[in-house]
């Protein structure tokens, strides 16, 4: 199997579930729909959606597209994607309850622009799939990790709709867990996806 495919279809869900899931945005969520109404909160979250994912499929396919006109090697680009993994993993895993509270946005700018742009996506999660778009070969595999990138998206939105049930106290204990072992999981695939690059890189030379 090629390096390229080192992630599967269940490993990919996995780190885009990391970086780009309901899990990093519940906090901020709960806090930019505190005064609004269901109503408003599904309006928003529908909204959001509508924007986000045709926005995220061509930024990924022209950064692909850029990507392979800089003629990078595939190693070097398996050794990003596993630096960009890595960090993002080691970040939740290091964080506290209290570093996660971030300020948020105040609810007078609270609109599906910025819930799209400012929160559902952030540049490490858009990088990361410019590179496994940049990695994927064939057309069959560059849908799949458009899909799967999609589909993250749809839960943040249901996770936007359903805020006020995730985030009772059942609800922050179970996502508490979940992004622990996720986060394990993601930095030991992505130290793997390094050991696999430098093993090329060192191959080639």
């Amino acid at each position: 199997m090629e390096f390229r495919y080192i992630a599967g279809p269940s490993e990919l869900f996995t780190i885009f579930f990391i970086m780009v899931g309901p899990l990093g945005h519940l906090a901020q969520f709960a806090k930019v729909t505190r005064e609004m109404t269901q109503e408003q909160i599904n309006t928003l979250a529908f909204k959001s959606l509508i924007i986000i994912v045709p926005v995220i499929v061509v930024l990924g396919l022209l950064g692909k597209e850029l990507m392979l006109k800089w003629h990078i090697p595939p190693p070097v680009l398996g050794l990003t994607a596993g630096i960009i993994f890595a960090l993002v993993a080691f970040k939740i895993l290091l964080s506290s309850d209290a570093e996660t509270e971030t300020a948020g946005t105040h609810q007078a700018e609270v609109s599906p622009l910025t819930v799209a742009l400012k929160m559902l996506i952030n540049p490490h999660s858009v990088g990361a799939l410019i590179v496994l778009l940049a990695l994927s070969h064939d057309w069959d595999r560059t849908v799949l990790v458009l899909s799967l990138f999609v589909a993250n998206l749809i839960l943040d939105a249901l996770a936007l709709k359903y805020i006020r049930i995730l985030m009772g106290r059942v609800g922050k204990v179970v996502m508490l867990i979940l992004g622990s072992v996720l986060g394990v999981l993601q930095a030991a695939l992505a130290l793997t996806i390094i050991h696999a690059s430098l093993m090329m890189i060192a191959q080639r030379g």
